[in-house]
Parts: C-alpha cells; structure tokens; sequence
C-alpha cells in the first residue's frame, strides 16, 4: 500500500497514511469522514515550473544520480 497526505475538511489536519488508491481513511484529529487526497512533494513541481530543477536525483532518493538527472547535465 502507499503511503498519500491527506487533509481533512472538517478541522483542516494534514496526515499522512497507508492506503489503498480507492480508499478514504479517516481523519485523526477529529474521526471526520470529509478527507481530501494532497498531491505528493515529490509529484510537485518547483518554483519557475521545471520538476527537480536544483536537486540531483541523489539529494531526493538518497542514492545516485539517474541518468535523466538534470545535475548530470550541467
């Protein structure tokens, strides 16, 4: 299962939970059923629109480099 954030309608608390893409955890906080799916910091893109741009592949998995990694380029 994956790990998603989600953030709760009702009381506005963000969490972080293992579940299933279909279903809907509830809300720690308050046990309200209105939780919202948050997109991932990974899946975001940077500042100015380019993904990763500032960052090797290595600094965000804790590996090396892909061979796509725009550290490589420059």
């Amino acid at each position: 299962m994956p790990l998603y954030a989600f953030r709760c309608q009702t009381c506005a608390h963000e969490f972080e939970t293992l579940a299933r893409f279909e279903e809907t955890p509830e809300c720690p906080a308050c046990g309200g059923a209105h939780v919202e799916r948050q997109l991932s910091l990974i899946a975001k893109p940077a500042a100015g629109g380019d993904a990763g741009a500032g960052e090797s592949c290595a600094a965000m998995a804790g590996g090396a480099p892909c061979a796509g990694c725009p550290a490589l380029a420059g």
